[in-house]
């Protein structure tokens, strides 16, 4: 399954509702919060940027403490990842893909 997909939209004034379809693993990032959510696309075209990732002493790079990395089980990092900025009622998000995953694509090695 693909991360969450919105399955319905309706508008009632300056409200909009919106039905999502999620996955367990979705889910369970929730833990049951209600309010505070946000919504964003994490599609490659959404992702206009690219960062570059490093270690602590170089300038204009994002860095990431091994200590988070390794609570994800993430041993390596790309050196360009996309990202883009948010703004939603005054506050700015970072999305980041740190990792793209490769499951159901096949590798093929020489031998």
């Amino acid at each position: 399954m693909c991360m969450a997909e919105i399955r319905s939209i309706g508008m009632d004034g300056e409200k909009i509702e919106v039905r999502l379809v999620i996955d367990k693993n979705e889910y369970g990032i929730l833990k049951n919060q209600t309010t505070d959510l946000l919504l964003l696309p994490s599609a490659n075209d959404a992702l206009k940027y690219m960062l570059t990732t490093g270690r602590l002493g170089n300038s204009n790079r994002i860095m990431l403490p091994k200590k988070v990395l390794s609570a994800f089980d993430i041993t390596e990092i790309e050196k360009k990842v996309a990202a883009s900025i948010f703004s939603i009622k005054g506050d700015y998000f970072l999305l980041i893909k740190l990792k793209e995953s490769d499951i159901g694509i096949p590798k093929f090695e020489k031998e």
